[in-house]
Formats: structure tokens, C-alpha cells, sequence
């Protein structure tokens, strides 16, 4: 594969038709990274307060835009922690709906949910998650105090599965190529 923008890879994997998410900041740390086109690198963004850490990697699905203008969320369930900029090949398993307000500004900042895959045997790297109440119940939890301590609101609006996250991750892909 011949080296890119990571913003510029398409949203699924030509081969194997898994998501492509792109780290942006990894699981268990502190400090939120952010890509910067412009430089292409990846920069550092803010570090969370005392008591925060992501509880799992957050990334971005390049060739999108999500309604907040960023490329589309994504937040990979995975068990060990990556590195920023580390390409993902995940399986999706559902979507967080949500809206986030900072003063009269409100957006759409919806977060799609995937499990990493093996290279070798396409196989997730942990038995596919369910993802039960209690785990959507954290996560969902985790964006409103994470929003919350930046000054910001996260209206959860409702929790999809996966039909609803590839329905989303095209609509964000059409964004992306009709704002080129």
C-alpha cells in the first residue's frame, strides 16, 4: 500500500470491506490527540482532567464528515492500547447518536462503535463484544461526563446497531465528497 494522508483513506478496506478507523488518541490515556491535515501529524489536542482517561481508543473513519465537521467518531473496543495514528481494520458494532451544545452552538457528533480484526485471520482480536445495556449504558455515560468537563453538553439521542452505523458512515462519506 502505497503511503497517504490517513485522512484520505476510504472508509472501508478495499480487500477485506472492514472499517477503516484511524487512532487518534489511545485507550487509557490522558491526553486527547487530534490529526492535523494541514501538517499531517498527529497533534497534541489537550490532556483530560485528573480522574479522566479514555476508556477505550478513539479514532476517526477517514473520507467522512460527521455532523459536527470533523470526520466521523469512532471508538474501538479494544483490550490493549494502540498509538496515535494506528490504521484499524474493525468490525461495527452499533452507533451512539448524540448531540453536543456548547452555548447556542449545537451539532450532530454521533460515534461509531467497532472491535478491532486480526490481519491474519479476519477474525475480531476478542470474541465479538456484545454490547449489552451496561456497556452502552458506560460509554454513553463516559461522553456526557467527558463533554460535560469541557464545558460542553452530550444529548444522547439513542443507541444503533450496526445497519444504522453503515447508513451514517455513508451519509458522512457523501458529505465528504460533494464539500471536495
Amino acid at each position: 500500500m502505497k503511503p497517504q494522508n490517513p485522512i484520505r483513506l476510504p472508509p472501508f478496506d478495499a480487500d477485506s470491506k472492514l472499517l477503516n478507523v484511524i487512532v487518534e488518541t489511545p485507550r487509557n490515556g490522558r491526553v486527547k490527540y487530534k490529526y492535523n491535515e494541514a501538517c499531517n501529524m498527529f497533534q497534541f489536542d489537550k490532556t483530560l482532567p485528573y480522574g479522566f482517561s479514555f476508556p477505550f481508543e478513539f479514532g476517526f473513519v477517514p473520507s467522512t464528515i460527521g455532523g459536527d465537521g470533523d470526520p466521523l467518531d469512532a471508538l474501538v473496543l479494544s483490550e490493549e492500547p494502540t498509538f496515535p495514528g494506528c490504521l484499524v481494520l474493525a468490525q461495527i458494532l452499533g452507533v451512539l447518536e448524540g448531540e453536543q451544545s456548547q452555548g447556542k452552538g449545537r451539532n450532530r457528533n454521533d460515534r461509531v462503535v467497532v472491535i478491532p480484526v486480526n490481519l491474519q485471520d479476519r477474525k475480531p482480536v476478542v470474541p465479538t463484544r456484545a454490547l449489552d445495556k451496561a456497556l452502552i449504558s458506560d460509554i454513553t455515560k463516559f461522553f456526557v461526563a467527558y463533554n460535560e468537563a469541557q464545558g460542553r453538553k452530550f444529548k444522547p439521542l439513542r443507541f444503533g446497531g450496526r445497519k444504522r452505523a453503515l447508513e451514517l458512515i455513508e451519509e458522512a462519506r457523501k458529505r465528504k465528497t460533494t464539500a471536495k
